[in-house]
């Protein structure tokens, strides 16, 4: 098909409409749409901003968009009585959403829109016809079973290349028409304009775009904010979640889930997701007045945005001062889980604007969205991080200085940040690998800086990347610093709140083997509680291992799971919530048994090396910084990257070391046999008792001063086995060993005045 017939077409397509099916009730029951009026009066925001979050406390769940002079709320009768209440000056914009829905008719959208169909079939006739660099994918099923799509265009698109990758969404509020219709029409003219529009072939020959046009297709079919469960998606997301806008849980609804796997699933410089309702740009946070580390790259790109606009004044800055309060919005968490520079954009003033005005703010917004593009391409630092051994590409996260980390994908292992000029520094971390560091290098104005490391193995194995999070009531006296969450132990620490939670991927599953699997780090000396959930994915279900204080390890036995990769912590509870370090204090979370063809294995079972034989149980194994507890019967597996090392072994009174080769995949069957550091023949303990033989066989006698005393046998697990009164004469006292299991036990000895403890070993 010739290109002027193909623009022909599509053009024909982007102006004919097809039915759909009548609307459906999809606002809440008598819901309005009305104004609080402010008039930029300071103490009337403030009254009113009070009483809509006093409404929450109360279990009511207002939606709202605080913009110059007002503040625009969604509420039901119930929800205006209460507002009403609170001396409030109000305005009703539309008296019944419901109705205002319904008059679209069966098309469910004004004249001169597209229909979620339409958009659709744009979409396809544009795969079809620009097969080279544009490809439409399914990416999930909405609330209603629609299904959802997004347009990837780029010079290959069919492959992921080391290219910057953007991402572009409209129309989460179902009513807020503006986005779709902009993003449809982006998309054709990067297809149509590819070979001819200079800016737009560099644009498409060096990044990657993706384009969810629609991204709650039941909200715009049946013109409401909603999806169909009457869920605000915007505030749905899992980063700082508090349970607003009807939300349920984190990411509990279809389509959130699928947003959360395509910016998770790939590595966005940029997220640009377009609103309608007032003109603004809007980026992190929305959930606290903090500025992020980031600020910078975001004002700067923002301020890029607005002057390559068509606007006379497209003001721009945090959404929480700028515009107002959110908890679990899209921009949060695009930019405190992956490190994208995220925002919302407002295009229009009206969510419904005349369709004769739908080309106008297009344009207002068409050469804004390529000239982020283009920031993307030029500006900041890239490369590729590598196996130094294999040359094969890494998942891996990469810190630059201390701003929000971004990750690389295991497929090409690039990495794209956008940086304003200025000197930084780059630390790069991967499971099972070492960490890399580089410091002082340059990014200029409009230039990208280079550099590619390769990773070296013998790490351990620690959080890849944060999935979610929630500090109730936000706390805002903590710095919310989430990503201290991602590598190994360095006392620099995510306080999770009071009764906060949070949620992350370990990058490699654990796998379930002998002693425990994963260990969570609290990074200061003041133990806190908290409890641990695992999952082989990232939304659960959860299996409890237990309940930790300070620094524990934990064993998936607890659970029915056989592996896992995703690791829940929930707080406790204890303690005060408005403070800083508020809740447990998480440094890392360590996967002491990954599951990876980066690594090989050692197993076998620790003795001691004399006659008569006994299997050592609780021994702790070490290779390569990896260590390991052998169970009750000795036996141990630990994993090592492959090469050359030393296995060591350390008990009480007993220790071993070995030189062993590792190799990928394998597992190496080694015991260890561990030489009797003490005298073999007697232990005597501070208290002034003593035991003897070591190890014991079918007896010990226990010496001491004379008199009677209750003594109580406990295991190395603190289980009582035993418990007895006895009375120690001058040649001792002997005691029957015979009944127990050869290993490690602790003797307890009460007198009237004191306790004490001593160790013994039983034999075969």
């Amino acid at each position: 098909m010739n290109k002027l017939f193909t623009i022909c077409f599509i053009s024909f397509i982007m102006f004919t409409h097809v039915a759909t099916a009548q609307s459906l009730q999809s606002w809440r029951p008598g819901e309005q749409q009305i104004k609080i009026i402010t008039v930029d009066d300071v103490e009337k925001t403030e009254d009113a901003m009070h009483a809509l979050k006093a409404s929450y406390s109360i279990g009511l769940s207002i939606s709202y968009e605080e913009a110059d002079g007002f503040i625009r709320c969604y509420v039901t009768p119930e929800e205006l009585n209460f507002l009403r209440e609170q001396n409030l000056k109000i305005e009703i914009e539309v008296d019944d959403l419901n109705k205002l829905s319904a008059s679209f008719g069966s098309r469910g959208v004004p004249t001169g829109y597209y229909t979620v169909a339409e958009l659709n079939q744009i979409a396809d006739s544009l795969a079809t016809n620009f097969p080279d660099i544009c490809t439409k994918h399914l990416i999930g099923t909405s609330s209603a079973n629609h299904q959802m799509f997004a347009l990837k265009i780029s010079d290959n698109s069919a492959i992921d290349e080391n290219e910057p990758e953007l991402l572009f969404d409209g129309g989460i509020h179902g009513d807020e028409i503006g986005g779709p219709e902009n993003l449809i029409r982006f998309a054709r003219d990067l297809c149509t304009g590819y070979g001819t529009d200079e800016e737009i072939t560099f644009a498409v020959d060096s990044a990657e775009i993706w384009i969810i046009y629609c991204l709650n297709p039941y909200g715009r079919d049946n013109m409401t904010r909603y999806n169909a469960n009457f869920i605000d998606l915007n505030r749905d997301c899992g980063y700082m979640w508090n349970s607003s806008g009807n939300s349920l849980a984190l990411f509990s609804q279809p389509e959130t889930k699928v947003l959360r796997n395509v910016l998770t699933e790939h590595q966005f410089v940029i997220h640009n997701s377009l609103h309608s309702g007032i003109e603004f740009v809007s980026y992190p946070w929305s959930y606290r007045q903090t500025l992020t580390p980031d600020d910078a790259n975001h004002s700067y790109l923002a301020q890029q945005y607005s002057i390559n606009s068509g606007y006379l004044n497209l003001p721009y800055g945090p959404g929480f001062s700028g515009m107002y309060a959110i908890n679990g919005s899209t921009k949060d968490f695009g930019y405190g889980a992956t490190g994208a520079i995220s925002w919302s954009v407002e295009i229009s003033m009206n969510k419904q604007p005349p369709a004769s005005q739908i080309g106008l703010f297009y344009l207002n917004n068409k050469s804004a969205m390529l000239s982020i593009v283009n920031h993307a391409i030029n500006q900041g630092i890239n490369g590729i991080i590598t196996d130094s051994i294999t040359g094969e590409p890494l998942a891996a996260t990469v810190f630059v200085s201390d701003l929000f980390p971004i990750n690389t994908s295991a497929l090409t292992g690039d990495y794209h940040k956008f940086l304003v000029p200025g000197s930084y520094s780059l630390r790069v971390e991967a499971t099972g690998y070492l960490t890399q560091t580089i410091s002082d290098f340059t990014v200029n104005q409009g230039e990208q800086t280079t550099i590619n490391v390769q990773m070296i193995r013998g790490g351990r194995y620690f959080v890849q990347s944060l999935i979610s999070c929630q500090i109730p009531n936000n706390n805002p006296e903590d710095e919310g610093n989430t990503p201290a969450v991602i590598g190994k132990p360095d006392t620099i620490a995510y306080s999770i709140g009071r009764n906060g939670l949070v949620v992350v991927d370990m990058g490699t599953a654990i796998l379930n083997r002998t002693g425990n699997d994963i260990k969570v780090y609290e990074s200061d000396d003041t133990p806190e509680g908290y409890n641990v959930y695992a999952s082989e994915n990232p939304l659960g279900p959860w299996s409890i291992l237990g309940t930790g204080n300070g620094t524990t390890s934990f064993d998936l036995s607890a659970t029915f799971l056989s592996k896992a990769r995703y690791i829940k912590i929930t707080d406790d509870g204890d303690g005060s919530s408005q403070v800083p370090d508020a809740g447990f204090d998480l440094d890392a979370v360590e996967n002491l048994h990954p599951d990876t063809l980066t690594v090989g294995w050692v197993s076998g079972i620790t003795y001691n090396d004399q006659e008569p034989y006994f299997v050592i149980p609780g021994a702790i194994v070490t290779i390569n910084e990896n260590e390991v507890i052998s169970n009750e019967n000795g036996e141990y597996i630990i994993a090592c990257v492959p090469g050359d090392f030393e296995l060591s072994v350390t008990a009480p009174y007993y220790y071993g070391i070995d030189t062993v080769t590792i190799a990928l995949g394998d597992t190496l069957i080694h015991s260890m046999y561990l030489s009797l550091t003490e005298s073999t023949q007697f232990y005597k303990d501070q208290s002034g008792f003593s035991v003897y033989p070591v190890p014991a066989t079918d007896y010990l006698t226990l010496q001491g001063p004379s008199g009677g005393y209750l003594i109580e046998i406990y295991n190395m697990h603190g289980i009582k086995l035993d418990e007895a009164n006895i009375y120690v004469t001058a040649n001792g006292y002997i005691y029957q060993t015979s009944r127990f299991l050869t290993g490690l036990y602790f003797m307890r000895i009460y007198d009237n005045e004191q306790l004490y403890t001593i160790k013994f070993i039983k034999g075969q």
